[in-house]
């Protein structure tokens, strides 16, 4: 399994590229003369479960260089289990709280510093004398709510800060600024990493039961902005809903997928929105006496926002395998778009070890990102297909994908080919 020097091939099947990662295990790498002898040629080689590498050693990828036959250092170790995780399609579970401590201090200054830049630019926007003036503070504007919506992500899967009350003290006021109510969006979150890719998060097909020209008009509506726009719509809503509790009827087979969608709401607590409403009302009160701030400056800004967020909410998911688990894709992004985003677009790598902060996720990745953000982010404005274009419901399970199948998945974060 070892290359022994430069030239000679490994033992297996050669030249596989590196998407197959997600049919086998391991992969061994060595690097030998091609026809150029300055220049080496990589020949891979991925190992599979009946041919296990047997010693540590043997699970390293290694990379040898054809002049000076030296091996270079090895990935993190957490990068193979969680290249197997994929291969596997299964979630990765937390072992030791302390393997990847949450980085709080780091955090925290953050999030104090998203918030006072964030309600600086909305103040500097209200004094704005020109249109263009406060166009050019709402994009500012609309990008650094990024980095907050990042953070209130880390909140919501209980990463943000080691102490819980600290934890979901500052979702809450992160989330303030959308404005919405964060135990709403926690509790949504947490449902979808449990169903993700099933019919009530399909937006990109159109269901049985669903119209499509319908379907087409409300998913674009949502790339738009409408999905920012429920956010305080309901966080008015519910707050007015009496009790402790929602009870929403279960959805009929024919059921669209909003009908759903909406079924998160019955784990909602009314008395946590309520207390959300109460912090947005102090926070925006408090912003408004002292920033002066106006409400047609505040609306180009949230303008800017509410289609920047909307319109890139469902980019790691559309036209996925419909699976729990990769349902997703990572995709790559210039480095300082990367850091604003915390890692967001590590995002296959966050559904499989959600546990993991967001300062790691590029170190444990299975591989390093190749599809292209701005491509994805194209293709997701074609319209919602027919679900028979779909990936089988069968595959919304846990569990590696059939093989006939999983060769689509591993030209790996290309756009969705309908199954042969």
């Amino acid at each position: 399994m070892i290359p022994n020097g430069p030239c000679e091939r490994i033992a297996g099947t050669p030249g596989q590229s590196r998407p197959h990662i997600l049919q086998h295990s391991f992969f061994v790498q060595a690097r030998c003369p091609g026809p150029d002898p300055q220049r080496g040629a990589s020949v891979g080689l991925y190992l599979g479960p009946s041919d296990q590498p047997r010693s540590l050693w043997e699970k390293l990828y290694f990379r040898i260089d054809p002049m000076k036959k030296t091996i270079a250092a090895p990935p993190h170790p957490d990068r193979l289990i969680l290249s197997e995780a994929v291969a596997q399609g299964h979630f990765v579970r937390q072992s030791d709280s302390t393997e990847y401590p949450i980085p709080g201090t780091l955090n925290l200054a953050l999030a104090v510093g998203q918030i006072i830049l964030s309600f600086a630019l909305l103040g500097a926007a209200s004094q704005a004398k020109t249109f263009w003036a406060t166009a050019l503070l709402a994009v500012a504007f609309a990008f650094l709510m990024q980095l907050g919506f990042g953070l209130a992500h880390e909140a919501a899967h209980s990463k943000l800060h080691p102490s819980s009350a600290f934890n979901e003290g500052l979702g809450v006021l992160l989330y303030s600024l959308f404005p919405g109510s964060y135990h709403l969006f926690e509790i949504a979150h947490l449902v979808h990493h449990r169903r993700n890719r099933s019919d009530a998060e399909l937006e990109d097909y159109v269901l049985p039961g669903e119209i499509r020209w319908r379907k087409r008009a409300v998913y674009y509506l949502i790339l738009c902005g409408l999905f920012w726009l429920l956010t305080p719509l309901a966080l008015l809503t519910v707050a007015m809903i009496p009790g402790r509790s929602i009870e929403i009827p279960a959805p009929g087979e024919k059921a669209g997928g909003f009908a759903r969608y909406m079924q998160f709401l019955n784990s909602v607590n009314p008395a946590r929105i309520r207390r959300d409403l109460l912090v947005t009302v102090v926070v925006w009160t408090a912003a408004g006496l002292l920033l002066h701030l106006k409400l047609s400056h505040l609306a180009v800004c949230y303008a800017a926002f509410a289609f920047c967020w909307a319109s890139q909410q469902y980019i790691y998911h559309v036209r996925t395998p419909r699976h729990v688990v990769l349902g997703a894709v990572d995709l790559h992004l210039w480095r300082p778009f990367e850091l604003l985003y915390l890692h967001f677009n590590y995002h296959l790598t966050h559904h499989v070890a959600a546990w993991v902060p967001w300062i790691y996720l590029p170190k444990i990745a299975a591989e390093q990102p190749q599809r292209g953000y701005l491509a994805t982010y194209l293709e997701q404005w074609r319209p919602p297909q027919p679900i028979e274009t779909a990936w089988p419901p069968s595959f919304q399970a846990s569990g590696p994908l059939p093989l006939r199948h999983a060769a689509q998945v591993v030209r790996d974060r290309e756009p969705h080919e309908q199954p042969a």
